[in-house]
């Protein structure tokens, strides 16, 4: 099976500056890959609706961060954002989901239902919602159409969160989408945890991710996560990775058997 491959567009803000939106897409559409995600704070959000008719791209999500203080912003962007349907947030309230972070998620899910979007909860490692274990709790709450997780590869490695496969059955009824990086655990890697790599490199077999995901079915989009410490070239970077998972996903193809883990270590 071939996924739709979008780019986080973390990975085209560099130390030097940001490449404007226009050149992330036509990066993306020269690479071969079939969409992308914008960071809220995008300066171009306005310019979304473009994407798909510019570049043949679909926009996969917006991301957004929700803390005390935000709330004002975020509603403003619920109620404003065209051209992407999909709002994937993470939770930084505290050191653990907070009433505040439910009361968000309140306000928010009223707008969806009017305006027709989603939210997908974004764990994300030295944030207050960290683990898939407490997206899932948010969602068996809420028990709302339009309120899902994102499983990121990156944040359940970095977190050491373990149990791939009982992590996946346990988000299964929720996911909405899929990002991965490569990554090693690392004191110089974001918050001291991990590194984010291209898919080519780090210790995190996400062949065997990929595995677990079409063993149960998974056929949406796969988000690769980028930051600035990658360093060197974006552009190189892309391809890098592209090519990284177009490759692992033929090698499943042919042997899917090569993605079961017969042991997994503590």
């Amino acid at each position: 099976m071939q996924h739709a491959a979008h780019a986080m567009d973390f990975i085209f803000q560099t130390k030097l500056g940001t490449y404007p939106l226009a050149v992330q897409c036509e990066m993306l559409a020269e690479l071969g890959y079939q969409g992308i995600t914008v960071s809220s704070w995008s300066k171009e959000l306005k310019d979304l609706p473009k994407v798909k008719a510019q570049w043949g791209l679909d926009v996969g999500g917006v991301y957004a961060i929700y803390r005390q203080g935000l709330e004002a912003w975020l509603i403003n962007l619920f109620e404003t954002i065209e051209g992407c349907n999909t709002i994937e947030l993470a939770l930084h309230s505290g050191d653990k989901v907070q009433e505040q972070d439910v009361r968000m998620l309140e306000q928010l899910l009223l707008i969806c239902e009017r305006r027709n979007l989603n939210i997908a909860l974004y764990p994300h490692i030295r944030y207050g919602m960290q683990t898939t274990s407490e997206a899932v709790q948010l969602c068996e709450r809420f028990n709302h159409p339009r309120l899902g997780i994102v499983f990121n590869g990156y944040h359940w490695f970095a977190t050491q969160e373990g149990e791939l496969e009982q992590r996946l059955d346990a988000l299964w009824p929720w996911l909405k989408q899929v990002n991965i990086a490569g990554c090693r655990l690392s004191p110089l890697g974001w918050g001291g945890a991990a590194t984010i790599e291209p898919l080519d490199e780090g210790e995190m077999d996400n062949f065997v991710l990929l595995g677990a995901l079409q063993r149960r079915g998974y056929s949406g989009q796969v988000g690769f996560l980028g930051w600035e410490s990658m360093g060197g070239d974006v552009h190189g970077n892309l391809s890098r990775s592209l090519t990284a998972f177009r490759s692992m996903e033929r090698r499943l193809a042919r042997n899917p058997h090569w993605a079961l883990m017969t042991d997994f270590p503590r």
